[in-house]
């Protein structure tokens, strides 16, 4: 027979489920969230955690009901992001895709992700960003806003060539991580970091152009990362820091005859998962750009849903499409969308229409 307590902690169950969800609204509608919710993503589109108004106010206030919240994924101008940042020191990490306007930042931030920033916007931070950890994927000119000029730990992602002159002027970065996203990866003006006395950690990720010779000597290097590079600059390298204070670490060196064919494809470092699934990938994207020599609005499409298709086709054999290579899948179908002439508006519907992964 059942006790009396049964029901009472019954009760007493649902109530302490109950309590650990809340109601957030910020102007677009209410969703029901864990209270524990560490992340939110607010940027527009199916991945939301949460629907922001595309206009008007943003009722940040809603932020009190989430006390473990610690990063945020914005989107756009300001509208009253930065202020709500400081009424909220727990939040420490932000990724701000498409920044536009002039802000200052919170001194309690720390993590700063800016993707494809607007030409022009300002953003200032307390010690002009001494304590930021900076990330700047495809920024104008890949250069760091005035702003920010003492970072010391900075990640820049940009496309097939990088200039080093705009970090000339930082003279107290510490840790620097490159990554090139399309080839050739070279890296130019690199004498302009020969003055960096505080330059410990240097990072490249896919500079199959590197010209080891360019590479100056940095006083406090002591950690050399090549991740995805050619075999004679890993060579070349090997031999320069053999006796050396510098640990240098490389991984994914690439013979010239596979760089012949394959240093253009966005697919190319998917074959470090497996050589089968990044050669179907990359086949898949040669068939899809195709389209490029006559790109019609009729051609475009269907090289475009195709493309999506058989990814999704090649992540059902392999099932190796994460978030990260998800990402990696986004970026080469919106450039080759935008090199087709098709316009944002229709393509990302084609993308999450036809994808299963």
């Amino acid at each position: 027979m059942p006790s009396p307590w049964d029901s009472f902690r019954s009760v007493r169950d649902v109530r302490r489920i109950e309590d650990e969800y809340v109601e957030i609204d910020l102007g677009a509608g209410p969703r029901r969230l864990a209270r524990g919710q560490r992340h939110l993503d607010l940027r527009p589109g199916g991945d939301a955690t949460v629907a922001v108004p595309a206009g008007g106010d943003v009722d940040w206030s809603q932020l009190d009901r989430l006390p473990s919240c610690i990063a945020i994924d914005w989107s756009g101008p300001d509208r009253g992001l930065c202020a709500a940042l400081a009424a909220h020191p727990a939040i420490t990490s932000l990724r701000w895709d498409d920044a536009d306007g002039a802000v200052e930042l919170p001194e309690t931030l720390r993590v700063l992700r800016l993707f494809a920033p607007r030409a022009g916007f300002l953003v200032g931070a307390p010690d002009l960003g001494y304590q930021l950890d900076l990330r700047l994927r495809d920024a104008p000119g890949d250069a760091v806003p005035p702003g920010l000029r003492r970072v010391r730990r900075l990640w820049i992602t940009g496309g097939g060539t990088m200039s080093a002159a705009p970090l000339a002027a930082l003279d107290d970065l510490e840790r620097l991580r490159l990554t090139f996203t399309a080839g050739p990866g070279s890296l130019v003006d690199l004498p302009a970091i020969a003055g960096h006395e505080r330059l410990a950690s240097l990072w490249l990720d896919a500079a199959y152009g590197l010209d080891p010779a360019a590479l100056p000597d940095l006083p406090a290097l002591r950690h050399l990362v090549l991740a995805l590079t050619r075999r004679t600059i890993a060579t070349t390298l090997t031999r320069r820091f053999a006796d050396g204070p510098v640990a240098l670490e490389i991984s994914g060196a690439r013979s010239a005859m596979w760089l012949t064919s394959n240093l253009d494809n966005p697919f190319r470092d998917w074959i470090d998962r497996s050589r089968p699934f990044a050669e179907e990938a990359c086949a898949a994207y040669r068939r899809a750009a195709r389209a490029l020599a006559d790109p019609t609005p009729e051609t475009a499409e269907r090289a475009l849903r195709g493309l999506i298709a058989d990814l999704s086709a090649i992540n059902d054999a392999y099932d190796l499409i994460d978030t990260d290579l998800r990402e990696q899948a986004w970026l080469a179908y919106r450039d080759l969308a935008a090199r087709l002439g098709v316009p944002a508006a229709s393509a990302e519907p084609w993308f999450d229409s036809e994808r299963r992964f």
